[in-house]
């Protein structure tokens, strides 16, 4: 007697995988709490947490880090999630596209006229968005990958 095995490329039951609106709200909040704790250490660390623009001292608030991590995460992992119902593939290309935009964008944190720790705070966090967007969306590929060959 011989057994055939058929291999197949879905997650095995215990792969970790998200639906699509739990990548986008898993995503998003992994962004927000991450960078609040980057903004946090900062504060501990003695970072001024200000951004000196044309000679007036602006203050980077905690909410402003909600919002500037919260905002362009939801809505461009919302637009990929959407756009993955017709083409699975376009996940890949917004993880590519997820991860671009916030390290490209580092430039803009390393010119900031500020203290060092806060430089690197702002430095830290357009990293750590960009981690959060990859992986939220690898989660996302396991789930439709796996319903596709499974």
């Amino acid at each position: 007697m011989s057994t055939i095995l058929h291999p197949t490329t879905s997650p095995a039951p215990t792969t970790l995988s998200l639906g699509r609106w739990q990548a986008t709200l898993a995503t998003t909040a992994a962004a927000v709490v991450g960078n609040l704790a980057i903004y946090l250490i900062a504060w501990i660390a003695g970072g001024s947490l200000e951004v000196i623009d044309q000679g007036a001292a602006k203050p980077i608030s905690a909410t402003g880090i909600v919002g500037i991590s919260a905002l362009p995460t939801a809505i461009g992992v919302g637009l990929v999630v959407l756009l993955s119902l017709r083409w699975p593939a376009m996940i890949r290309v917004g993880q590519v596209v997820g991860a671009a935009l916030p390290l490209l964008t580092i430039a803009l944190a390393a010119m900031a006229d500020t203290d060092g720790i806060t430089k690197t705070a702002l430095i830290l966090m357009h990293v750590l968005m960009a981690a959060a967007i990859v992986a939220g969306l690898e989660l996302l590929h396991r789930r439709v990958v796996g319903r596709a060959n499974g």
